[in-house]
């Protein structure tokens, strides 16, 4: 069995350059509806990073295992080839800073049984009448402990917990999850109602026809995929290396797209990995580069890039532990929709985005049509938009959502758009 001190000894015997060891013991518990059955495990596991320096420069390698692993050296020597295989240009990591202070473990998961939680947790889940739900909980408590070859040195504990359901009604289903690292932040109950409520709607749904129109993204169509959702391609643009490539829409000190920084409510979005209880925090990261909190938009400019221990040592700069949980700036929309013809979309049935362009395909699973006086459920269709230019123009609500890493307006109105049968 593997152990932190037996990958540092084999480190430091194949004198690798430079390395971090993230050892996260972890418990954790799962109650299932579909296995009656609750499932304990306990482990542990490893994150070795290595800078391996050669006469044409730096390469660096990731490997993830489980403490079942036969050998150390085995691993490391693994390591230490696949930082051969991705040499580039030399660079030397930056002293450490001290690391984010931020909550990460719920305080009544911190000697809890855990299978009682999970247990509780779903026998209390407030079922909507007329549905039939099948769900699972998952609550993992992990203590986390970071080592450096520079000799910095640290660890915290963090909780989170996820909940998956299948949500049935009549002929129509759908499937939910919410993650969070506390109790309270779930919002279990109230996720299950929406999912109920819309599945009623969705079975008088009508067929969707094309033409132009406003577009309201709601909480749940925001955030499709059960993470950053729509605004994940802000994060992607903003990565340091993807940006030094060429590959991204925008560039720094320049707007995200024409003439949204003379908008009357520019975007404003800032990434916190020092955000208590968001479930992109931590202290440091897997590199052993301590977690900052900086702006990645400041309206509508780009301001701000994910810096990497490699990506800041190039530009002479600190790291910041990367893009990690959004804050978007609320704005001022206070529900108010166009006289013309709009549709408020309450669910995807899928969302793809080009991480370069920025373009994207959402396809429409449960929305309200509204046109003059006629209201309709629409179901089916498809908006393609260029997600930089639209989100940055977007009329933004005054409401905020927090959920898993997102923390911003729980609603926006797109003015012009066009919807694709």
């Amino acid at each position: 069995m593997i152990t932190r001190r037996a990958l540092i000894r084999a480190l430091n015997t194949r004198k690798v350059s430079e390395w971090i060891v993230v050892e996260r013991g972890q418990e954790s518990a799962v109650a299932d509806e579909a296995r009656p059955l609750r499932r304990l495990d306990h482990g542990t596991r490893f994150t070795v990073v290595v800078h391996h320096d050669v006469t044409r420069g730096r390469g660096t390698a990731k490997v993830e295992l489980a403490s079942l692993h036969d050998e150390a050296i085995d691993v490391v020597d693994q390591a230490v080839n696949l930082a051969a295989t991705a040499v580039g240009p030399s660079w030397h990591s930056t002293p450490p800073a001290a690391p984010a202070k931020v909550a990460l473990l719920d305080k009544g998961l911190e000697t809890a049984d855990l299978a009682e939680v999970a247990t509780k947790l779903l026998t209390s889940l407030s079922r909507p009448v007329g549905a039939a739900v099948t769900a699972s909980i998952e609550v993992l408590r992990e203590r986390v402990t970071v080592h450096a070859s520079s000799g910095f040195h640290t660890g915290w504990l963090a909780s989170s917990l996820r909940m998956s359901a299948l949500v049935v009604v009549g002929t129509g289903s759908l499937e939910i999850t919410r993650e969070a690292r506390r109790i309270e932040d779930l919002g279990l109950s109230p996720a299950l109602a929406d999912a109920a409520r819309d599945l009623t709607s969705l079975a008088a749904a009508q067929a969707a026809t094309p033409g132009l129109c406003a577009i309201v993204l709601r909480s749940d169509a925001l955030l499709h995929g059960g993470s950053l959702g729509v605004w994940s391609v802000f994060a992607d643009h903003a990565s340091a290396e993807i940006e030094r490539r060429g590959l991204t829409r925008y560039r720094l000190r320049s707007p995200i797209a024409p003439g949204v920084d003379q908008i009357a409510e520019p975007l404003t979005i800032t990434s916190d990995g020092a955000l208590d209880f968001a479930t992109r925090s931590a202290p440091v990261g897997d590199e052993g580069d301590s977690v900052r909190r900086f702006a990645l938009i400041e309206r509508g400019i780009s301001v701000g890039l994910g810096m990497s221990m490699r990506e800041a040592a190039r530009r002479g700069t600190d790291p910041n532990g990367g893009v990690r949980n959004l804050v978007v700036g609320a704005g001022t929309w206070d529900g108010a929709l166009p006289a013309r013809r709009s549709i408020d979309v309450r669910r995807l049935r899928s969302l793809s985005i080009d991480p370069y362009t920025g373009d994207a395909s959402l396809e429409l699973s449960l929305a309200v049509e509204r046109d003059g006086s006629t209201e309709r459920v629409i179901t089916g269709g498809t908006l393609r938009l260029d997600l930089v230019g639209a989100l940055a123009r977007a009329r933004r609500s005054s409401a905020l959502l927090r959920r898993g890493a997102y923390v911003g307006p729980d609603a926006v109105l797109i003015e012009d758009a066009e919807l694709l049968v």
